[in-house]
């Protein structure tokens, strides 16, 4: 006998997180679907400016923004999630359904379980684009943008990017994160066309003016001969237009995180200040955990005073919050790099801080 009412009892928990996980997840994914929508559109509002620069054309900017949702759309996630699971369970609640969960024993705890259980499901996935197919997505979106608009530029994903400048063909290893070129090979033609001369070096950084190239090492050809020759520093008048190599710089979003990490590795050991992409570096690692607290606070709003407000209400205090979140994310951000604030707290602080919240309002409902 106790066996069999132990089976019933787990039948029912497992009908519960099923029903309200299907609920969440519905909703959910309507909330994302709609705000993705939105980002894209907002995404090509700022492209419209940019169509008609050299070779961008409309199809360029609609292939630039869907390239660029799958970004968008994993930062946009924690606030889909906390739309979503207000809609989910607000509707449970308008009908009564949940009133009826707590009468039958369920508490609050055990309901955040279920939601957080249909959470992670569609979180795992959202983690597997975001971190996965997202940044090669933005990495070609860069590309296809910039050699439509700079007719003399040629990118690559494995060779960086070739540029063309009079008689003078460059290709370039990556852009740093000031502005600065590394593995640099030129090329220079004569009007025959013939190879004059090619030219390797290090690094190439434009200050006063000027490029000031490192560690050179110059084959100069002639008709009988060719002349190696190695120089340690060197001002080129002219090499790259500077505002294209602040364009070209790489962005945080094209990398995957171990990607990010070695980069980050890279750029301090030639002591360039690396503060930005550590912040960026522990953000996406935060993404995750802010969708947690966003699912949290959804419960604790449910459950409390958002329980009984309409479905328009309950979308409009959804998108207030989660505007709250971005701000009070952007402001603890920028202090944490004015200040010093070591990057992985500035990160997580924001969700912390929410997950405090949310647990605080299902205390309060208990």
């Amino acid at each position: 006998m106790r066996k069999a009412w132990l089976a019933a009892a787990g039948a029912g928990v497992k009908q519960l997180d099923t029903y309200i996980g299907r609920t969440v997840l519905a909703a959910t994914l309507l909330a994302w679907l709609v705000v993705v929508v939105l980002e894209g559109l907002f995404i090509f509002l700022g492209e419209i400016g940019a169509i008609g620069r050299g070779d961008y054309t409309l199809a360029d900017a609609l292939l630039f923004v869907l390239l660029t949702l799958p970004v968008r759309a994993y930062q946009s996630f924690p606030m889909a999630a906390l739309i979503g699971s207000l809609l989910g369970l607000g509707s449970m609640a308008a009908q009564f359904e949940l009133n009826a969960f707590r009468l039958a024993g369920c508490s609050p705890a055990r309901l955040t379980r279920s939601v957080l259980q249909a959470g992670v499901v569609i979180l795992l996935a959202v983690v597997v684009v975001g971190e996965g197919w997202a940044p090669a997505s933005q990495q070609l979106a860069r590309q296809l943008r910039t050699s439509a608009i700079f007719d003399q530029v040629s990118m690559q994903r494995d060779a960086g990017f070739w540029v063309h400048n009079g008689r003078r063909l460059i290709q370039v290893r990556r852009s740093e994160a000031d502005g600065s070129l590394s593995g640099l090979v030129v090329y220079d033609i004569d009007t025959t066309p013939r190879l004059v001369s090619a030219s390797r070096a290090a690094r190439a950084r434009f200050q006063q003016g000027q490029w000031h190239l490192e560690d050179i090492q110059g084959s100069y050809f002639s008709d009988r001969r060719v002349d190696v020759q190695h120089t340690p520093q060197s001002v080129w008048p002219s090499l790259i237009e500077p505002r294209l190599a602040q364009l070209l710089t790489r962005d945080s979003q094209t990398l995957s995180l171990p990607e990010l990490s070695q980069y980050i590795d890279y750029l301090q050991q030639n002591g360039t200040d690396v503060a930005l992409y550590r912040l960026n570096y522990w953000q996406r690692w935060a993404t995750p955990l802010a969708a947690i607290a966003m699912l949290f606070l959804a419960v604790g709003f449910v459950l409390g005073p958002v329980g009984s407000l309409s479905m328009g209400q309950r979308i409009l205090v959804g998108v207030a919050v989660g505007l709250v979140f971005k701000l009070f994310n952007d402001i603890t951000a920028h202090a944490g790099l004015v200040y010093g604030v070591p990057s992985w707290l500035s990160a997580f602080a924001p969700s912390v801080v929410v997950i405090i919240a949310g647990l605080l309002l299902l205390r309060r409902t208990s």
